[in-house]
């Protein structure tokens, strides 16, 4: 089943994401968290695509793992840095072999060594397969706050609406402590034209490193509630504390009409499942 059917046929969309790992044929760690990830019945798991580019092959081998070994729907990511039509056309067709049907398109981080070929966009990215290859479903990613690299979240949501011009069909945002910002990007994606399906893309934070590495690299908003958990728990207090607020933010979310939520586990199936265990009522 494809994405966007999901949101036509289930009450509340629940998806999970993991990364592979850094090194090829290293899938311990990942399948670990899998193996945890799989009662829990996710609609569907991410994987993402190596920073600058480089996990093309483990991105596809664990999304084999997720349908072969797990019998789950995987989405694989495939990012616009470092890519030629070459390289992606092999990627491609790998991932249709291994009978992956979505495709989470994006433009990629950039770090040292990062270099634009054919694509410098996820819109381009998105219109080169949609056009060549239109049996894989596209999803797109979005920022309630804006892209970092935006002049303002005007300019950028008229950048999400190309990209569903150019074939996705399904948004996944990045994530995000303040579910104010979540509404106000909605309200304002509505009444620009967008009217694809969107979930909402939470963390659950469990330590203090992962507060200072999201916010140097995504510069998401702190809210102050937020930032009082950082400041007052630590260790196992911190990790229940991170997952409640973690729980509050669904839960807020669900009740304003959400329906699509996306956890972002980092491989960590313990967390996963605390969140999606608060959520089984709302599912059935």
């Amino acid at each position: 089943m494809y994405i966007r059917e999901l949101f036509d046929n289930k009450k509340l969309v629940m998806s999970a994401e993991v990364f592979p790992p850094k090194k090829n044929g290293m899938l311990e760690g990942v399948i670990r968290a899998l193996k945890e990830i799989k009662p829990l019945d996710p609609d569907y798991v991410s994987i993402t695509y190596g920073a600058s580019g480089s996990g093309g092959m483990t991105t596809a081998d664990v999304a084999s793992v997720v349908i072969d070994a797990f019998d789950m729907t995987a989405v694989a990511h495939m990012t616009a840095v470092n890519m030629t039509k070459e390289l992606l056309e092999e990627r491609l067709q790998m991932l249709s072999r291994k009978g992956v049907k979505s495709i989470l398109t994006l433009r990629g981080d950039i770090v040292e060594g990062s270099r634009f070929y054919d694509f410098r966009h996820a819109n381009e990215l998105a219109a080169y397969i949609k056009e060549r290859y239109p049996e894989f479903e596209l999803l797109g990613a979005c920022y309630p706050e804006g892209h970092p690299e935006a002049a303002s979240l005007d300019a950028d949501i008229e950048m999400v609406k190309l990209k569903t011009e150019c074939g996705v069909s399904h948004l996944v945002t990045q994530l995000f402590f303040d579910n104010a910002t979540f509404y106000d990007f909605a309200e304002k994606a509505g009444k620009a034209g967008i009217n694809a399906t969107v979930s909402a893309g939470i963390m659950p934070i469990t330590n203090t490193q992962q507060v200072e590495r999201i916010v140097s690299m995504c510069g998401v908003q702190i809210p102050t509630a937020f930032s009082k958990i950082c400041a007052n728990y630590q260790g196992e207090d911190l990790y229940k504390a991170g997952i409640d607020y973690a729980i509050g933010q669904i839960r807020d979310l669900i009740d304003h009409g959400v329906q699509g939520i996306h956890l972002y586990t980092m491989n960590k199936g313990d967390v996963a499942r605390a969140v999606f265990s608060a959520f089984e009522g709302d599912r059935k």
